[in-house]
């Protein structure tokens, strides 16, 4: 009765485990680049949900409604609620409509000087400043790696938003 060794041999193992680090080498790269992407693809749909929901408060509640980040850094999270007053800061009885937490690590947002800290819809739809001008600019959503493509989300003074995608870049 003969034995047959089930098992490897030191060479078929070398060879497998060079195939395995040379997919890991490519495929690990290719799949963080992907991760990136997506964490950019559900900020920015997020973002623009929340500003879609504003604008659409505003218009059926007949009362400016704000989406303001706390600190000047939209990926730090933000908040949308109803400004009764006017006075473009939460107080106290005024209805907190959403409140986003922090964007995924690595992914930032910011805006340009008229849309940095808030963006506010009045009664009609239309986004403008505390003072009354009009309110357009644009927010950038990135990743810190610079290796995913930039999503911005362009606001008209109409309140209508617009995406928009450029090329990989750093913020």
């Amino acid at each position: 009765m003969h034995r047959h060794a089930c098992g490897f041999t030191l060479p078929e193992l070398l060879t497998s485990l060079g195939v395995l680090a040379l997919l890991a080498t490519i495929g690990v790269p290719g799949a963080q680049q992907f991760m990136g992407n997506q964490q950019l693809v559900s900020a920015s749909n997020t973002l623009a949900a929340n500003l879609a929901l504003a604008r659409s408060e505003s218009i059926k509640r007949r009362q400016p409604v704000l989406v303001d980040n706390a600190d000047g850094d939209w990926a730090s999270g933000w908040r949308v609620f109803v400004d009764l007053n006017n006075n473009g800061q939460l107080d106290e009885g005024e209805p907190l409509l959403r409140q986003e937490q922090s964007l995924p690590k690595g992914v930032i947002a910011k805006g340009n000087t008229p849309v940095g800290r808030y963006v506010r819809y009045t009664p009609l739809g239309n986004a403008k400043l505390l003072g009354g001008g009009f309110q357009a600019g644009t927010l950038t959503l990135c990743h810190a790696t610079g290796k995913q493509a930039v999503r911005r989300l362009v606001l008209s003074a109409s309140g209508r938003l617009r995406r928009a995608r450029d090329e990989p870049d750093y913020c």
